[in-house]
């Protein structure tokens, strides 16, 4: 039978990786950097192959060594989360949740899932990853998020997971009430506004930007980027910013009294959520439990849109 990697030569591998030295790996991990070097040349050896190189910034993956760690990292992912599974099921109130969700989730109801969640589970430990699909997908194939919730596209590949419908949202410019726009009935009006967009190298938000500039951004627009709920709740707030989202924000108890839509004419696309995770995984109980309230959370409010 062909001799395999040990668990502590991938890991040892994987902080090199994290920290560019062999050296400062070793201290992370209490080893000497003999030892840690001999665990490299041992795990090349079993491989067959090079996987690391000195180089001007310390050490680097070969190009051998970068086919290598995208498995290397989802076996190492896999088995913690295997052994976290196995913790919850013999310690049922605790346990790892980690997941990645877009602004609305991440404005509208996350916090209050996390609040009303660890009150029943005082000892779960949640993780979260703000950010769209397209920026998200690969920790989530690669093992390190549980699950995904927000925007899709059908640009973006899902066979390798399951892709779980939640709702079909309306979208709509929104601003904070008061706004000096806050009455502008078209797109055309808005041209010289400022505007925070979600990052994403594809999906929805990729193509917002030439429906709200079909002919180019004016010198006195200004456009920032990110996938950050807070930067954005705090320019649309406070910097008169702009923002392209779910109408059924402005229906929020925490947002209703400070954000308006504004009343353009031209029809924004319907956003469509899905709660996203790998087939071939398998789910921690504490992420069953946390994705149920998720799906709960997400009808509640979801329902207001046609009330």
């Amino acid at each position: 039978m062909r001799e395999l990697p040990k668990i502590n030569q991938l890991k040892n591998l994987r902080a090199i990786i994290q920290y560019g030295s062999i050296r400062t790996a070793a201290q992370s991990l209490h080893q000497t950097q003999p030892a840690m070097t001999r665990s490299i040349q041992e795990l090349e050896k079993i491989l067959g192959v090079s996987l690391l190189v000195r180089g001007v910034h310390g050490a680097e993956l070969t190009a051998m060594g970068r086919i290598f760690e995208p498995r290397m990292n989802l076996v190492l992912n896999e088995l913690e989360r295997a052994m976290d599974e196995l913790e919850q099921i013999e310690r049922s109130s605790e346990g790892l949740v980690t997941f990645g969700c877009s602004h609305l989730p991440a404005l509208a109801f996350v916090p209050d899932v996390i609040k009303n969640f660890q009150t029943r589970y005082t000892t779960a430990r949640i993780t979260v990853a703000e950010g769209q699909l397209s920026e998200l997908l690969n920790s989530l194939r690669l093992g390190r998020l549980d699950f995904f919730i927000g925007l899709v596209s059908p640009e973006i590949s899902l066979r390798e997971f399951v892709d779980e419908h939640l709702a079909v949202a309306q979208f709509a410019v929104i601003a904070r009430k008061g706004h000096p726009l806050a009455n502008s009935t078209s797109l055309s009006e808005l041209q010289g506004a400022k505007w925070y967009l979600p990052t994403a190298r594809a999906g929805f938000y990729n193509d917002i930007g030439s429906l709200i500039f079909p002919y180019g951004k004016e010198p006195t627009s200004s456009v920032i980027f990110g996938n950050s709920a807070t930067i954005a709740e705090q320019l649309i707030l406070n910097e008169d910013y702009l923002f392209v989202g779910p109408k059924v924000m402005a229906t929020v108890s925490s947002l209703q009294d400070i954000i308006s839509v504004i009343p353009v004419k031209e029809k924004m696309p319907d956003g469509h959520y899905s709660l996203i995770y790998r087939r071939q995984q398998s789910l921690t109980p504490m992420a069953k439990r946390f994705m149920d309230d998720i799906r709960f959370a997400y009808l509640e409010l979801m329902s207001r849109q046609t009330d």
